[in-house]
């Protein structure tokens, strides 16, 4: 309920950031303002993706230690931190300065690796403590969760190099990240919730 609530609440802080246009060229100013929807989309995309992973990697465990509780708290400390970001994001490509754009996407860059160094962590501690785990199986898919989440953090780097040369195509590979990962962890097996009405094992 904790993670769920810094999930909702980091989400939610995202909007805030998004322009209200002051003059009457309401259509003028919104499409001047188009680096922040993509920003906003990104870092939207990017938390709605690390909840749905959340979720996913949970429903494969039994019990926790408190390894798992501090390397969830890293975790949500990288996701309390992407509307700052964000917010660097749309506001320095909308400017003329190079290195304000580059900035913004160094900070954006390292709320990302924050929270894929907690997930490489969590998961590989699941993985070699099979015991946690709902499943023997389990482990098996925790190992590869690693992996997944180890090649996610090769783009996140490309587009830290990518800024330093164009911060814009940064921003969108930063959007191509998250769809990514959401479409990599919507193949995953669903697992059956222990106690829950009408569940079956899978």
């Amino acid at each position: 309920m904790f993670s769920d609530a810094v999930f909702a609440i980091s989400i939610t802080l995202l909007v805030l950031d998004l322009p209200v246009p002051t003059s009457g060229s309401f259509g003028e100013e919104l499409l001047a303002a188009w680096p922040s929807f993509v920003a906003y989309l990104a870092a939207f995309l990017t938390i709605a993706g690390i909840w749905v992973h959340h979720h996913t990697v949970f429903a494969r465990v039994k019990r926790v230690e408190p390894v798992i509780v501090v390397f969830n708290l890293l975790l949500l400390l990288g996701v309390s931190l992407l509307p700052w970001p964000t917010a660097l994001l749309s506001q320095s490509i909308r400017g003329t300065d190079h290195l304000d754009g580059v900035i913004a996407c160094v900070a954006y860059a390292a709320a990302a690796l924050v929270v894929m160094i907690a997930w490489l962590a969590m998961t590989r501690v699941l993985a070699r403590r099979p015991h946690l785990l709902r499943r023997p199986s389990d482990a098996a898919w925790m190992r590869r969760s690693v992996a997944e989440v180890a090649w996610a953090g090769t783009p996140v780097i490309a587009a830290l190099g990518v800024a330093f040369l164009n911060p814009v195509i940064s921003l969108l590979l930063f959007v191509a990240i998250p769809v990514y990962f959401l479409y990599s962890t919507s193949r995953a097996r669903p697992v059956a919730v222990e106690g829950a009405r009408g569940d079956r094992p899978g």
